[in-house]
């Protein structure tokens, strides 16, 4: 699907789509076309009905961030800097609603943009020797991908105040021991178990696990009346699908179930 010229590449398989962003010379720093390149992928993963997303750096760092020399050769307008913040802010938010699940696969660097790209993961699965920070007060910039609600959630307001007016350090182990990231292992493990997981996420059935992640990402708003309300129709919803029956029956069978999506 992808082009050479393309920040990112993209690949679906068995259910998996793996969207990898792909600027290894620049260690994957983000421009206004790999943001406007991976809402794309994330669009395409949807339409594709993708039950799981990995999310990926090519060669040696997941990201490192905002491509500061592109911002020292080029002078933007008040337009085109607002063009800028907004494609990073719609492409974090299109991370964290996109219907399936998603696992960010960390290694090497995660650092400002590129930590607030992982963290709007579902998963965050990375290599112990990884690097998350959020340099961004250290220079001059401010965070972004609503790095103050998702830090925030995963670690509690202080710790996430913490790491960010800080501008902190964590390894991949540091940060998978503080809740930053879901699991960390060793590097060369890393491709095994996002592998596994992806694998055991995509044989779950997809409805279920969509009204899972969308009522999760309500839980910070809605009321506990609210949210018993929307579990309740939720269930119901599942109970009059295809994959309801088939789970039923496959648990009677004693048997694997096969999900249709239906």
């Amino acid at each position: 699907m992808s082009t050479t010229e393309s920040p990112t590449r993209y690949e679906l398989d068995d259910h998996i789509a793996r969207i990898r962003l792909d600027r290894p010379e620049r260690l994957n720093a983000v421009t206004p076309a790999l943001y406007e390149s991976l809402e794309s992928r994330l669009e395409q993963a949807a339409a594709d009905d993708a039950r799981v997303v990995i999310l990926e750096g090519a060669g040696r760092a997941f990201c490192v961030g905002a491509d500061m020399k592109n911002h020292g050769e080029v002078q933007r307008s008040t337009e085109e800097r607002q063009e800028y913040v907004w494609n990073a802010q719609n492409a974090c938010e299109e991370v964290q609603t996109h219907p399936a699940p998603v696992v960010a696969k960390v290694h090497g660097y995660a650092i400002g943009a590129g930590a607030e790209l992982a963290l709007s993961a579902d998963f965050v699965i990375t290599a112990s020797d990884a690097e998350f920070r959020f340099p961004e007060v250290s220079i001059g910039t401010y965070v972004g991908g609503g790095i103050t609600y998702t830090l925030a959630r995963r670690v509690g307001q202080a710790r996430a105040k913490e790491l960010v007016l800080s501008a902190a350090t964590l390894d991949g182990a540091e940060a998978a021991s503080e809740g930053v990231a879901t699991t960390a292992v060793p590097d060369p493990d890393l491709d095994e178990t996002v592998a596994e997981l992806a694998s055991s996420l995509a044989s779950h059935a997809p409805i279920p696990m969509q009204l899972a992640k969308s009522n999760f990402n309500r839980a910070g708003d809605a009321t506990r009346d609210e949210l018993i309300d929307a579990e309740a129709e939720a269930l119901l919803q599942c109970m009059a699908t295809a994959d309801w029956e088939e789970g039923v029956e496959a648990f009677a069978e004693d048997r694997d179930p096969t999900f249709v999506g239906e």
